[in-house]
């Protein structure tokens, strides 16, 4: 009996990870092309980060950017995703950290307030200077993931299929560099960045 109950126990557990993995790959949508002509900054909208303070991209402008898109209910491959971002971060000098914010943006306009947020930020250890977790409506939340060619579309189980894509702005909005996928190698993103603040020092 003790036999029969561990093989059954097993085949629950072996089960549970293969629908585990359908569920990632079920979720993951590719990027879409974007022109990496245009800047970001042309978006004429607010935005909310997780401290409750009012935003609009221009206030980024004048340095580089690194943004990603994410949602805080999936506890699948967002928490990879936003870690990805912390790993190009903290690659970084010190020197060149306080130079450069990360915009980490919900398509979740329905769940994830500014509340929420804040306790995202907090559960990750991220709500820190130059870190801002940031929602607003629905139309430029939209209208932002087009810009960097991010996909997403809310399932019926309320969680959402979306590319994994973090993205780096230049000092004028415009995308300089792209990242797709989880875990991906960060060196060229991070010269990237070092470049952008060394032209800009050069000037």
């Amino acid at each position: 009996m003790k036999k029969i109950f561990l093989i059954a126990l097993f085949s629950l557990a072996a089960t549970s990870l293969l629908a585990q993995h359908n569920h990632s790959s079920d979720s993951a949508l590719s990027t879409t092309e974007i022109n990496s002509e245009h800047s970001l900054y042309h978006l004429n909208a607010e935005w909310t980060d997780h401290r409750g303070e009012t935003l609009s991209l221009t206030d980024f402008r004048g340095a580089p950017v690194i943004v990603v898109m994410f949602y805080g209910n999936c506890t699948d491959v967002c928490p990879i995703l936003i870690q990805d971002a912390w790993r190009l971060y903290s690659s970084l000098e010190k020197s060149v950290q306080k130079d450069v914010n990360v915009l980490a943006v919900s398509f979740d306009t329905e769940n994830d307030t500014p509340k929420v947020l804040q306790e995202y930020a907090e559960y990750e250890q991220l709500d820190i200077p130059g870190w801002h977790f940031m929602t607003a409506d629905n139309a430029n939340v939209r209208t932002l993931a087009m810009m960097l060619g991010v996909q997403y579309s809310k399932k019926s189980d309320g969680h959402f299929a979306h590319s994994n894509l973090i993205t780096v702005l230049d000092e004028e909005g415009r995308i300089a560099q792209r990242i797709e996928g989880l875990n991906q190698p960060m060196d060229k993103a991070t010269k990237m960045i070092e470049s952008i603040i060394s032209n800009k020092d050069k000037r």
